[in-house]
């Protein structure tokens, strides 16, 4: 139960799992070799509260959109539960499933590929009303045109095609779709992705609004750093599939404690010239996610590494000193949180300078 200064639960995903099955040849039947499965999402465990949101982050093949895509019910999990306001919904199906999907909405990656070319933008935007409730064709217009100011958009738009509008219009679009059963968590899948500088603040700007007059909960999937400071209340770190450190914004994008939250902030681009990023180097491979081994997941690249790191795997836990934060490394503590400011030199141009790094 929430206490008075948590907020209650909405969605609480536990031990999430996701495994993509591969196919297997003749010969291979033949040999009786195991099955082989991408663990995408394995045992990923996270709660979006209501009115906040939580940013997904790290780099591509994460498993950010599976686990998104897992969380909207489009993809069935491999194991784990599903809850939704305390009720699991792993297993809904039918009626109780088409009824459950007007709580939840995604916003897809590409607008481009999610929004038919053929429909008009009410027949697009009142598709779900369409789906959900038997309503006439003059009251889904009706609606729509109410609907399409809040995203930024003219009423006057009803009857226009998706390629009519730029890329932040068809985001927009895709919002607006998303909104028209009046959802309680929507999902954003990159949305800001595929758009400029100042079109990523107005549809940034647009959020924040739509959460604060709606009560609005996201869940936020992106590579922009800059999009996670702004809009989001925690950030939950990414790897391989697997939850490697969760915090508030402030915490994990300030002071990151897991080695690979370290060098994933590195690599953010800095748009002051007179700085540059520290080179926080890590080196190896990044191994498959094809039946992975026991162990931590960034051991093969992490300079920290031990030998208990490669057998073991690291379960999440809090990190003594930084309430709120959870991390899943065995030497945590030891490795201690880098701050940000630190992963910066200047203000004389240069190279940079590399951190010293301890190793086991």
């Amino acid at each position: 139960m929430a206490t008075a200064s948590e907020p209650a639960a909405l969605l609480e995903a536990e031990s999430l799992k996701k495994w993509f099955p591969l196919a297997r040849s003749i010969g291979e039947w033949a040999s009786r070799r195991p099955e082989q499965a991408i663990h995408a999402v394995d045992g990923v465990s996270l709660t979006v509260h209501e009115r906040e949101t939580l940013a997904l982050i790290g780099e591509s093949g994460s498993g950010k959109t599976t686990f998104g895509w897992l969380a909207a019910r489009l993809q069935e999990p491999t194991g784990g539960t599903l809850r939704f306001r305390g009720q699991e919904i792993t297993h809904l199906s039918g009626t109780a499933l088409r009824d459950w999907r007007r709580k939840v909405q995604i916003v897809f990656q590409d607008p481009v590929g999610s929004l038919d070319p053929r429909l008009r933008v009410w027949q697009i935007v009142g598709e779900p009303l369409r789906a959900q409730f038997s309503l006439s064709k003059v009251e889904v217009r009706r609606r729509v045109a109410e609907l399409l100011p809040q995203t930024g958009l003219p009423p006057d738009c009803l009857d226009q095609y998706p390629h009519e509008f730029s890329g932040g219009g068809r985001q927009r679009l895709a919002l607006a779709r998303a909104l028209t059963v009046d959802p309680e968590l929507v999902i954003l899948d990159e949305p800001t992705s595929a758009l400029d500088v100042a079109v990523q603040a107005q549809v940034l700007n647009r959020l924040v609004e739509l959460q604060r007059t709606r009560g609005l909960s996201y869940l936020l999937i992106t590579h922009n750093v800059a999009a996670v400071r702004y809009a989001a209340d925690r950030v939950a770190v990414l790897y391989l599939g697997q939850l490697i450190e969760l915090g508030s914004v402030g915490d994990v994008l300030g002071r990151p404690v897991h080695p690979y939250s370290k060098a994933l902030l590195a690599a953010v681009p800095v748009p002051d010239v007179r700085r540059r990023r520290t080179r926080y180097r890590i080196q190896g491979e990044v191994p498959t996610l094809i039946n992975p081994r026991p162990g931590c997941r960034f051991a093969p690249r992490c300079p920290f590494v031990q030998d208990r790191c490669r057998s073991e795997d690291p379960a999440l836990r809090p990190v003594e000193g930084y309430p709120g934060r959870v991390v899943a490394c065995h030497r945590a503590e030891e490795v201690g949180p880098i701050p940000a400011e630190t992963l910066l030199t200047g203000p004389e141009p240069g190279a940079g300078t590399t951190l010293p790094l301890p190793r086991a």
